[in-house]
């Protein structure tokens, strides 16, 4: 059989710019040949294997998903799931960017789809923007032991529906996307270049409340001021001034969307005051942080 033709990646937008609406999310038992599809589903869904073994067929691909394995795919993406033996698994159906906080069950927008059309189908791809404008494919299947607590923590909040429920389901499925994408970057073979600048990205991810100067970070990968400054920038496509205000956004960003208070947010990330951090995070994504959690 000759193979599909593959279809162009669909993007997913900006990864600083998500705003993910849970439609639906479970945790459950399955017994051995249970099957869903083929179909095709009207959102996105992650499938996340806890035990046992399953088989996935996205597109004309087959993958075989064990614990701690998981699929992604979306619409417009047939696929079909098959339990090779009893297990449990974790089903989340979402929409990376959405306006309404509002879950809309998936189960009304599936359709079926047949054998043999499924067969014929080239595996859907899907990517991600990332450090400004570079585009990450995420994978259909991934590796990752370390999800369940996340997952278990969105099926709990869409199970028990408390106040404020829809806006906990956003933070953590914006987490758990930036999971996703990061376990995906550092598989990706890394320039000599960008392995110079590690120590000082590392240092500013783990302390963006820090007023990092030039002088310390390329002290720090043991470099000139003016050539670590050059590399920097060629290698990120900011400079280090910039990528530090970006990844305090970045994390005020989900602070935010996690429902803490602006005062602590802004002490947590080095600001002297409110005001400040709140001009800034407008000068930067421009609105305030009122108005990005209100949108």
């Amino acid at each position: 059989m000759p193979t599909p033709p593959q279809p162009k990646p669909r993007s997913l937008g900006a990864l600083e710019d998500l705003l993910p609406t849970v439609n639906f999310a479970s945790h459950a038992a399955a017994e051995a040949q249970m099957v869903w599809g083929p179909r095709v589903i009207p959102d996105y869904q992650l499938f996340y294997i806890q035990s046992g073994e399953a088989e996935v067929q996205i597109g004309s691909d087959i993958f075989v998903l064990g614990p701690g394995d998981g699929a992604l795919y979306g619409p417009h993406c047939p696929h079909k799931l098959t339990m090779r033996s009893e297990g449990m698994f974790i089903g989340i159906h979402f929409m990376p960017a959405h306006a309404s906080l509002t879950p809309v069950h998936p189960a009304f927008g599936i359709e079926n789809f047949s054998e043999d059309e499924l067969d014929e189908q080239a595996r859907s791809s899907y990517t991600l923007a990332v450090a400004g404008s570079e585009e990450l494919e995420l994978p259909p299947v991934f590796s990752m032991p370390g999800l369940e607590p996340i997952l278990m923590r969105i099926v709990k909040e869409y199970l028990n529906g408390q106040p404020g429920y829809t806006i906990v389901m956003r933070a953590l499925m914006t987490e758990l996307l930036a999971a996703i994408a990061r376990n995906q970057l550092t598989k990706r073979p890394r320039s000599e270049e960008q392995r110079k600048i590690d120590p000082a990205l590392l240092a500013i991810n783990k302390e963006p409340e820090k007023n990092w100067s030039v002088a310390e970070l390329a002290a720090l990968c043991g470099y000139h001021v003016i050539y670590f400054s050059s590399l920097f920038r060629k290698c990120t496509g900011e400079s280090p001034k910039q990528y530090l205000i970006s990844e305090r956004i970045r994390k005020a960003k989900y602070y935010l969307l996690s429902g803490d208070k602006m005062e602590v947010i802004a002490e947590r990330l080095g600001y002297a005051s409110v005001h400040y951090f709140s001009r800034n995070f407008k000068e930067e994504t421009g609105l305030t942080p009122t108005e990005f959690k209100q949108q």
